[in-house]
Formats: structure tokens, sequence, C-alpha cells
């Protein structure tokens, strides 16, 4: 039976030359099955706009639907970092003061999502990353189209997870080849590299075949997605041993568990996506009791019990009371995340003032002394005495926390002493 009105699942697919568009239904124990799957071509970079319009005729999405973007490997970053469990307590900032040591970006630019749990009595933290800029073209076409995507991914990654099945999973085509070792759980290895026409893969299978070979996990059977069968020759003369499946037209039955998927990053705050969860059930319950009561009822008549189903006539209203309140202070709901995921990103801006303090106290030489020191946004301003002014400012550029350091006025030299007023940049 099909309700329109209930949220769905739907996967949308950025591919070399095409946009595959996926809708899924759930049944219980989290298997899922594809019961429409509709092409589009990008033969051209402007084709995603059109492609999408038309997309949005053909699957009509909802408000409360889950939309999950998946887009080529080479869009996305992936970290893996341990940190001590007391830092659990702030791990948002934690993560994201990591973050700071293992990306050569500005946290501002990038979008990202991160997974943790307890391995050997430390965080396992494993980053999923894509700088805005590389994302936001897709992202505002589906936008301008009235989309509200829930999470991106990298798609080869949720074809796998999808598949659950342990092996190496080949992705792309002429222009781009992906390569995937999937354990059945995680991802162990990952590599992608834009080809020539010519080459059509040979080049990357050689290069990339022994480095998945090397990561220690035994498999037997390659998966060649998509356009990615062009590249079967190739294998069969580099690797016979190895058996080889097409996965283009998916299985009937999948895997989703998409609460589960570690290579997300959510769009949509985890808070927004629980609520709507609730709803769904809310919703399911109160058409489990409209079924139970239509029903019930010619049997009450039969066997004389027109009063319990009276009761649950009354419990039904009683539901769908509580449904619409529900419905009122969703976007009340939705506006008091959004100002707290605001403030919490504010928060995460903030210099951390511990460690600025500690590493001012480091490298400031000896005969130096401070009268005062403020901290406004992203600069820190430094008034005191020293021996040799410069020498304070060339301290603080060897800094890596530092950007820029200049004098905010004139050096006044009394003594064997120098008054400084500096300027310095947070990195």
């Amino acid at each position: 039976m099909n309700l329109p009105w209930l949220p769905e699942t739907k996967v949308l697919l950025i591919e070399e030359g095409r946009l595959l568009f996926l809708r899924l239904r759930r049944s219980f124990g989290g298997r899922a099955r594809v019961v429409e799957r509709k092409e589009y071509s990008l033969a051209r970079p402007d084709d995603l706009g059109v492609a999408v319009a038309v997309l949005k005729n053909d699957c009509q999405p909802g408000l409360d639907d889950l939309l999950l973007l998946g887009l080529p490997l080479e869009v996305f970053t992936i970290v893996h970092f341990t940190l001590p469990l007391a830092a659990a307590e702030s791990l948002d900032d934690a993560v994201a003061y990591e973050l700071m040591r293992h990306v050569p970006h500005d946290l501002e630019g990038l979008h990202w999502s991160y997974r943790c749990h307890e391995e050997e009595g430390r965080l396992a933290v494993s980053v999923t990353l894509a700088a805005r800029s590389r994302v936001q073209g897709y992202l505002s076409a589906f936008t301008a189209a009235g989309f509200n995507l829930s999470a991106v991914f990298p798609a080869l990654f949720l074809l796998a997870w999808m598949i659950h099945e342990p092996g190496l999973y080949l992705g792309g085509g002429a222009g781009q080849c992906e390569m995937v070792l999937f354990d059945g759980q995680s991802v162990n290895f990952q590599a992608w590299e834009s080809v020539d026409a010519e080459g059509v893969g040979g080049a990357f299978l050689e290069q990339n075949l022994p480095l998945a070979e090397n990561r220690g996990q035994v498999f037997e059977k390659v998966f060649l997605w998509s356009t990615a069968k062009v590249m079967a020759a190739w294998l069969a003369q580099l690797r016979p041993m190895l058996s080889s499946a097409e996965i283009n037209e998916l299985p009937e039955n999948l895997h989703l568990d998409w609460a589960g998927f570690p290579y997300s990053i959510d769009l949509i705050s985890p808070q927004v996506l629980r609520r709507r969860q609730l709803w769904l059930k809310l919703e399911i319950a109160a058409v489990i009791f409209l079924l139970a009561a239509l029903l019930g009822q010619p049997l009450a008549v039969l066997a004389g019990k027109r009063r319990h189903l009276q009761k649950l006539e009354q419990e039904l209203i009683v539901v769908r009371q509580e449904a619409d309140k529900l419905s009122g202070i969703r976007k009340h709901n939705k506006a008091t995340i959004t100002h707290l995921e605001t403030l919490a990103r504010l928060v995460r801006e903030q210099a951390v003032t511990i460690d600025l303090l500690k590493e001012l106290t480091e490298v400031i030489p000896q005969d130096t002394w401070l009268r005062s020191l403020a901290v406004r946004a992203r600069k820190i301003h430094l008034q005191g005495t020293s021996a040799s002014a410069t020498g304070v400012v060339k301290a603080l550029e060897d800094s890596p926390l530092f950007n820029e350091v200049h004098f905010d006025s004139p050096v006044v030299k009394k003594g064997s002493s120098e008054t400084f007023k500096i300027v310095v940049d947070l990195e």
C-alpha cells in the first residue's frame, strides 16, 4: 500500500554524465528496496539545473522526505584521529580544534560532520569534510528547485554500504575513476583519479590495486558500478582470479540503516531528523488506530462491543490532537534549533583562550613584560615593554597559531627598554 503523505527516502547520485534518482521504500529490519529509478543526462555542466527542475516534477519531494545527495569521491576528504576520553565533555570543540591540525583549510570554508566511538581507551573520531566551494554549485541547483536536502556523501561509499558485501567497489568511467575497499562495516581504502578516455582506468588500476591489496583485507569480488564496467577488461587482465559483478541495477533488497552510515555530512541538524522520525511514528500510530477503528466497528456491532470501539475512537481523537499540537510547535522548534546552531557556530569560531595564553607564555621572550592583553574576534592586542620590541614580533611570527603580526603604534624607547603596542591575527 502506497501512502504518499508519509515521508520517503530518496537518493540522488550525481555522476559522470548523469543524475540518478532512486526512490527507496523502507521495510522492517532496516532493509529497503528501490521502487522507482530515473536517470537524467548531464552532458554539460549547465544541464544540472535543467535536470533538477525536471526531477522535481517527477519525484515531488515532500517537506519531511529524507533527501540524500551523493557526489563524486574527489569532493570529499575523510580524516581519522583519536582523542582522550575526557574530550567527550566538549566534543564539538575538541574535534574542531583537532581538525585545525589535520586540515590545511579554514573550517569556515568546509562542510563537515563527524562520528566517534570508544576504542582502546580513547575516542576514535572519523570526520567527513567537503569544501563549500566544491559543493555550493550542487546545493544551489537543488535549493533553487525547492529540494530540502538532508545530507551529502560520497556516492560510492553509500552504494557499498547499501550492497553491504565485502569487496572492492569501482565507480566512474572515461573521465573519472573511483575505488573503495569495503569490509562490510567500514571503508578501509579509497582512491580516485581523473583519467583520459584512452586509458579508461588501466593506469588507475595498476597503481591502486596493489595499494588496496596491501590494506590487509582479503577480497575476492569486485563490484562494478555505473560506467565502471568499461574497466572490466583491464581488471580481468590485471587480476584474472577476481570475480566481478555489475551493480548498475541494484538488488531488490538493500541494507539502508541511514542512521548508522558514518560518511555523510548532515545539512539538517540531527535534532530535526529525530523530530521527523517522531512525527513519522506518530502518523503511523494514527493510521493504525484508524485502521483498528474501521476494522473493529463491524466486529464490535456483532459482538456487542460498541463501547470498546468508542473508547478507541476517543483515543484516536487524543492522538490527532497531539499530532496537531506537534505540528504547531514544529516551526517554533525549528527556529529555536536554528538559533542554537548559530550560537554554537559562533562559540566554535572563538579562539581557545587557554591555548592562546599558553602559546604566548611560551613564545614571548623572558625580558618582556605585558601590561595588557585583549582578544577581540580573531585579533590579539598586546601592550608592554621589552629589551627588543622587534624580538617580540619575531617570536610571535614564528608561532604556528599566529598569522600576521604588526605594531599598532610607534615603539617608544625609554632607557634600555622599549614600550610597544602589537596586534596579532590568529591563524
